[in-house]
C-alpha cells in the first residue's frame, strides 16, 4: 500500500469525525442547558420569581445615562426614578435600572431605597432581607420596621421560607420605639402583637385606639372587634359601633361589612344593614356579596328572593371568592335560583375544594351518595377528613360512618375522635351520640 497516497483521506476522516463529535457534544450539551435553566431558553419563572421578573426592555440594565444619573443626582430623587419602574404589585418594567437606581439611593443612606431592596430580597434571600430592614430601622423607617416585626412575630419571611427562631419580643422591641413616638403603622403593628401573641386584649385596645384617633381605619375595626367581643359589659357595643360607622363613612369596605353584619345579627336593623353591606360590595368586598346572598336567600331580614342570591353569589365568583364560589355551586347542586346543574356544581366544588370546608363536606357527600358523580367511598372519605379540620359536620358524619360501620371497617374508637371533635364545636348531633353510645356529656349536658 502506497502510505503517502491515502493519508490524506485518513486525515479527512479523522478530522470528519472530530466535527461530528463536538457538534453532538454541543447538541447534548445546548439541550441540557435549556432544561435546566442556565442558557439561552430560559425556565418559565414560577409565581413567586415574578417579583423581579426582568421585562425585555431596549435600555435595561447599566447603561450610560442611568449610570451618570446615579452619580450625580441625590438619594431621593434616585428613588422616584426606581419607584416609576414598579407597579403596585412589585413588578418591574426594567429591573436592571430599577435596582442600580435603588442600589444608588441605598448607598446614599436612603431609608425607603433601603426598605425597598429588603422587600425585594424577600422571597429570594431572607437574610438579605433582614439586613436591608435593620439598615433601613437605623435609618428611621417605620414601614421597615414593621415588617421586620412581622417577620419575627411570625417567625418566617416570604412565601414559606423559615428564616430564624420565632421571637415576639424582639418584634415587640422593634416596632416600640416608633408606636411611642406616634407612628400610626408601628402602633397598629404592636396592638396586633398584644392581641394575637400575648393575649392581652387590654394593652392591644390601647395601641388601636391611639392609632384610630390619628385616622387610622384599619385600628378602628380591630379596636371594635375587641369592643365587641371582650367589652360588651362596659359599653362595648356602643363604642364599637360608633367606630365601625366612623370607619365606614371613610369609604373602608370592611369596615362598612362589618357594621352592616352589625345591624343584621345585633340590632336587627336590616334596612341598615342591607344599606352597608351593599356599599361594601360596591367597594369589591367579596365576603359582604356572600352575606347578602345568604340574607336573599333565606329571607333573614329581606324578602326571600333566589335570584338575588345567585347574583350576589356570582359576584363572589367573578372575584374568584372561594366561599362565593362553594355558595354558587350549592345553587347548582339544589336547582336554586337557577336550573339544577349537578356537574357544574361539581365543577364548582372541586375549584375550591382546596380552600374551602364547605366544598369539602359537600363533595365527601356526593361521592358517599354518588350524587352528581360516580360513587367513591375512599374519595368521601378523603375529603369528609380534610373537611374535619374546620366543619363540624364532617367530623360528625366520619363519627356515624365509623361508628356504623357503614362504607368503612367499624371503628368505635376513631367514631368517638370524631365526634368529640365535632362537640366541642357545638355539634349537638354528636353530643348526644357520645352521650347514648359512650356516656360522656358536654356542655350543660
Amino acid at each position: 500500500m502506497d502510505i503517502p497516497s491515502v493519508l490524506p483521506g485518513i486525515i479527512f476522516t479523522i478530522v470528519s469525525v472530530a466535527v461530528g463529535i463536538a457538534m453532538f457534544v454541543g447538541v447534548i450539551v445546548t439541550i441540557v442547558k435549556v432544561v435546566k435553566g442556565t442558557g439561552s431558553v430560559q425556565r418559565k419563572p414560577d409565581f413567586m420569581d415574578r417579583r423581579n421578573e426582568i421585562k425585555p426592555s431596549a435600555n435595561s440594565g447599566y447603561d450610560g445615562e442611568t449610570k451618570r444619573l446615579c452619580k450625580v443626582l441625590e438619594a431621593d430623587k434616585l428613588f422616584e426614578i426606581a419607584s416609576g419602574l414598579s407597579d403596585e404589585d412589585g413588578f418591574k418594567s426594567d429591573y436592571g435600572k430599577w435596582l442600580a437606581y435603588m442600589n444608588a439611593a441605598a448607598d446614599k443612606g436612603y431609608a425607603p431605597a433601603l426598605r425597598e431592596l429588603g422587600l425585594d430580597s424577600k422571597y429570594g434571600d431572607p437574610l438579605k432581607c433582614v439586613k436591608y430592614l435593620e439598615r433601613a430601622i437605623e435609618a428611621g423607617d417605620e414601614k421597615a420596621a414593621v415588617e421586620l416585626a412581622e417577620i419575627y412575630r411570625r417567625g418566617y419571611c416570604g412565601k414559606d421560607s423559615v428564616l430564624i427562631e420565632r421571637d415576639v419580643d424582639k418584634a415587640m422591641k422593634i416596632v416600640l420605639p416608633f408606636a411611642q413616638n406616634g407612628r400610626v403603622e408601628a402602633q397598629t403593628a404592636l396592638a396586633k402583637i398584644y392581641q394575637y401573641e400575648v393575649d392581652d386584649d387590654d394593652t392591644a385596645l390601647e395601641w388601636y385606639l391611639k392609632a384610630a384617633e390619628q385616622g387610622d381605619v384599619n385600628a378602628m375595626c380591630q379596636a371594635s372587634d375587641i369592643y365587641l367581643y371582650f367589652k360588651k359589659e362596659d359599653g362595648g357595643q356602643e363604642k364599637a359601633e360608633a367606630l365601625l360607622l366612623k370607619a365606614a363613612e371613610r369609604g373602608h369596605a370592611d369596615a362598612e361589612c362589618k357594621i352592616g353584619m352589625f345591624y343584621a345579627d345585633i340590632k336587627e336593623d336590616y334596612k341598615q344593614a342591607v344599606k352597608w353591606l351593599e356599599k361594601a360590595v360596591e367597594h369589591g368586598d367579596s365576603y359582604s356579596a356572600c352575606y347578602l346572598g345568604e340574607m336573599y336567600l333565606k329571607g333573614e331580614g329581606v324578602l326571600q328572593d333566589e335570584s338575588a342570591a345567585v347574583k350576589y353569589f356570582e359576584k363572589a365568583k367573578d372575584a374568584d371568592y372561594p366561599y362565593g364560589i362553594y355558595l354558587l355551586g350549592k345553587c347548582y347542586f339544589d336547582g336554586t335560583g337557577v336550573e339544577q346543574d349537578l356537574k357544574r356544581a361539581i365543577e364548582m366544588y372541586e375549584e375550591v375544594a382546596d380552600y374551602d370546608s364547605d366544598a369539602q363536606y359537600a363533595l365527601g357527600m356526593c361521592y358517599l351518595n354518588g350524587e352528581g358523580v360516580k360513587k367513591n367511598v375512599d374519595k368521601a372519605v378523603k375529603y369528609l377528613i380534610e373537611a374535619s379540620e374546620d366543619s363540624d359536620a364532617a367530623s360528625y358524619k366520619l363519627g356515624e360512618l365509623y361508628y356504623n360501620g357503614t362504607h368503612v371497617k367499624r371503628d368505635e374508637e376513631k367514631a368517638r375522635e370524631f365526634w368529640r371533635n365535632a362537640a366541642e364545636e357545638g355539634n349537638e348531633d354528636a353530643i348526644e351520640c357520645l352521650k347514648i353510645y359512650f356516656g360522656e356529656r358536654f356542655g350543660n349536658d
